[in-house]
C-alpha cells in the first residue's frame, strides 16, 4: 500500500513537470524593420607579437623605452612608448586596412 503512493506520487510530478517543460521551437526567426547588427561594421583583430625593446633617447637622454610588435599579417609594425622595459609578450591589435 505504501509502495502504491509512492509510485502514484512519482508518476503525478513526472506527468506535472513534463507539462512545464519548454520544448525548442523549428521556427524561421524574421526581423521586422532594420536590423542593428547586420548593418554594423565590425573591427578585426589580429596578433602582434613582441619583436623588440629598445631604449628611447630624446634630446640626448634616456625617455623611457620602445616596444616594437610585429603584426600576424601584413603591415606596418607597432611601436609603444612606455616608462618600464618589460613589455607584454602579445596583444590583439586592429588588422590595419590595405
Amino acid at each position: 500500500m505504501l509502495c502504491y503512493k509512492y509510485n502514484k506520487l512519482f508518476i503525478s510530478f513526472a506527468v506535472i513537470s513534463l507539462c512545464f517543460c519548454t520544448s525548442y521551437s523549428y521556427s524561421k526567426g524574421k526581423i521586422y524593420g532594420k536590423s542593428k547588427t547586420l548593418s554594423k561594421e565590425y573591427i578585426k583583430y589580429e596578433n602582434c607579437r613582441l619583436r623588440q625593446t629598445l631604449i628611447n633617447i630624446k634630446d640626448g637622454q634616456k625617455d623611457g623605452y620602445k616596444c616594437i610588435y610585429k603584426r600576424q599579417g601584413r603591415g606596418k609594425d607597432i611601436t609603444v612608448f612606455q616608462p618600464s622595459p618589460i613589455c607584454q609578450k602579445s596583444f590583439k591589435c586592429k588588422t590595419e586596412v590595405q
